[in-house]
């Protein structure tokens, strides 16, 4: 990475070629080649600006970083954990000090003219995917592009391109990241929403793609994130699509395991959960099972009833033996629900949207 992505010396993960970032046909690689010549990036074109230091490329290599970092620890090595962890925010600052640009709430490539390349694009998403930003600069994008209907928060979320900038490709074609809302970038909404506190538009996001899906029947790669549309031009069949489909019917209904807890999403009315029944083999060999009626879900961990919940939406978060941890809310409307458990009274609650309530202390 050192020798071949960073040839100006900035220590930013530098593009040669549109394919470097996979964003086909997207306007902020028009003029550029998709790739160098005879795939080398050491043979670039000269005279277009290349490379580019690249904010999504960086936040990759952050990631690999932080990663790194982690299984260093996992093995007790602890000063080869402190280098990459050092690496990484060093990266980081980078980032931040060189190719954001706080008012615009965007970041952008900068060329080897020293210009930026403005456009407002899917960078964004994979700088929030790595956990670049900290919580503070994370809102000021959330409000001002994320979650802005005029910019990325469509019906569709999320286009590749916002919606507001001038630089959107309509009419839509296929494979293009110009302004189609891509199903990759759904798949990869999970690293980073939770992380963000942002369980409830998450769930909005999930929903919508879903119903998109469900609608078309085809799965393919993109769609209109003005109608939901999916592009007809391109192939069926597309497996990102059909995992976007699986994975999200699990997190607004179902359940799923992250780390050593367990996330029962529960959903009463939902389509995906008329009469289901999900039951899921954990890590630990556990047979966790939610089953629903028509007013609300049975929680059950190796056949022993965990509790109930009525009424409306939530996550409720689990140790990985049953335990009781939190509430976290689901659902961009408030929601009162009845919380039964074993050997308890019924608990009435009021989950606020984007809350969390714990429950550690209530057994």
């Amino acid at each position: 990475m050192q020798r071949y992505r960073n040839v100006r010396g900035t220590g930013l993960t530098e593009g040669f070629c549109t394919y470097d970032t996979g964003q086909d046909n997207s306007p902020r690689w028009r003029g550029i080649p998709p790739q160098c010549p005879q795939g080398d990036a050491k043979r670039f074109v000269a005279g277009l600006g290349l490379p580019r230091l690249c904010p999504d490329l960086s936040a990759t290599t952050y990631g690999g970083r932080v990663a790194l970092a982690q299984m260093a620890q996992a093995l007790g090595l602890a000063t080869q954990a402190a280098r990459w962890q050092e690496q990484a925010q060093q990266l980081r600052n980078l980032i931040l000090q060189h190719l954001y640009q706080p008012q615009e709430a965007a970041f952008y490539d900068l060329d080897a003219s020293g210009g930026y390349v403005k456009i407002r694009c899917d960078i964004l998403s994979r700088i929030c995917g790595e956990h670049v930003v900290e919580q503070p600069t994370f809102e000021h994008l959330w409000s001002q592009q994320l979650h802005n209907p005029q910019a990325f928060w469509a019906p569709l979320p999320l286009p590749s391109v916002a919606l507001d900038d001038p630089l959107f490709v309509r009419p839509i074609p296929a494979n293009s990241w110009g302004g189609a809302a891509q199903a990759l970038t759904a798949l990869r909404t999970p690293r980073w929403f939770d992380h963000y506190g942002k369980s409830a538009a998450h769930a909005q996001l999930m929903h919508n793609w879903c119903e998109a899906l469900r609608r078309d029947g085809s799965f393919r790669q993109q769609a209109d994130p003005r109608t939901g549309r999916f592009t007809a031009s391109g192939p069926p069949g597309y497996s990102p699509a059909a995992l976007v489909m699986i994975d999200f019917t699990w997190r607004l209904a179902g359940m799923c395991e992250a780390g050593r807890q367990l996330n029962w999403h529960i959903r009463p009315g939902h389509p995906a959960a008329m009469g289901a029944r999900f039951t899921l083999r954990t890590d630990t060999k556990r047979r966790a099972q939610l089953v629903y009626d028509s007013h609300g879900a049975d929680l059950s961990l190796d056949g022993r009833w965990l509790g109930r919940i009525e009424g409306g939406a939530a996550r409720l978060v689990t140790g990985e033996s049953g335990a009781l941890l939190a509430l976290i809310s689901i659902d961009e409307r408030a929601q009162q629900l009845r919380l039964l458990t074993p050997g308890r009274p019924v608990r009435t609650l009021r989950l606020e949207p984007e809350a969390r309530i714990s429950l550690n202390a209530w057994h």
